[in-house]
């Protein structure tokens, strides 16, 4: 929040003054009367007010200063755009020619910059809302890769009758290849690893390995434990939160 005193002869005219200071509109802040004194002759000549009129600052203006700070520090000239959805909200960066540097090698820099921001802004604990970072446009694209991903191991996890693991992935990344999953015939996904990054497993429904978690038609998805294949991580098996 930012907050300017200002004076003026009347209540609204100190009020007019603070706002063309702060660069925002009436309804945005909150005015406290620090002074007031009333002219002579019915209060028409010489009263002086003053205010201390603060911004309230949306969640939308907090998240786009946070990143609109972190990208200038890095010198990255960008445009930063914030959309409430429900209680959530998507931001995404637009770059000249600096998208790779912010998403990183599998996104890892892009997941790191959301982990920053979602910190940030949930210190406040009125905020319960997530915050999705993207650049330009990135996370579609990646979206769909998984899910191709998801489907081609799903495919030949059912020819061969075992399991497979993708590499360690970032929570995002690693719900779309469990709700791409979630009612595939004769599959079941699960999570092992620690840390922020971790590889889901897919799995013939049945087998052993992680628990099970029933869905539709005995399909489902368990929580996080030992699987074989590329990419698995170690862990004891808990329910799957993601």
């Amino acid at each position: 929040m930012n907050s300017v005193v200002a004076e003026g002869r009347t209540y609204e005219e100190a009020v007019e003054h603070a706002i063309q200071k702060l660069g925002v509109r009436i309804d945005q802040v909150e005015v406290d009367v620090m002074e007031e004194k009333r002219g002579m002759l019915f209060g028409l000549f010489g009263g002086k007010v003053k205010v201390r009129v603060t911004h309230q600052s949306s969640t939308e203006d907090r998240i786009d200063e946070i990143l609109s700070g972190i990208m200038k520090h890095m010198a990255i000239p960008s445009q930063v755009e914030v959309a409430k959805r429900g209680p959530d909200y998507l931001v995404n960066i637009g770059t000249v020619d600096s998208d790779g540097l912010l998403i990183g090698k599998r996104g890892e820099t892009l997941h790191a910059l959301e982990h920053l921001v979602n910190r940030i802004v949930h210190k406040d604990p009125t905020e319960r809302g997530r915050i999705t970072v993207d650049v330009s446009g990135y996370r579609a694209r990646r979206d769909d890769q998984l899910k191709t991903q998801a489907a081609g191991m799903a495919k030949k996890v059912r020819e061969t009758g075992r399991e497979m693991s993708t590499d360690p992935l970032y929570s995002p990344d690693r719900r779309v290849i469990h709700l791409a999953l979630t009612d595939a015939d004769g599959i079941r996904t699960y999570t092992v690893g620690d840390g922020l990054a971790q590889a889901v497993v897919v799995a013939p429904q049945g087998s052993g390995g992680g628990p099970s978690r029933g869905g539709r038609g005995g399909r489902g998805r368990g929580g996080r434990g030992r699987g074989r294949g590329r990419g698995q991580g170690g862990g004891r098996p808990k329910e799957n939160r993601e």
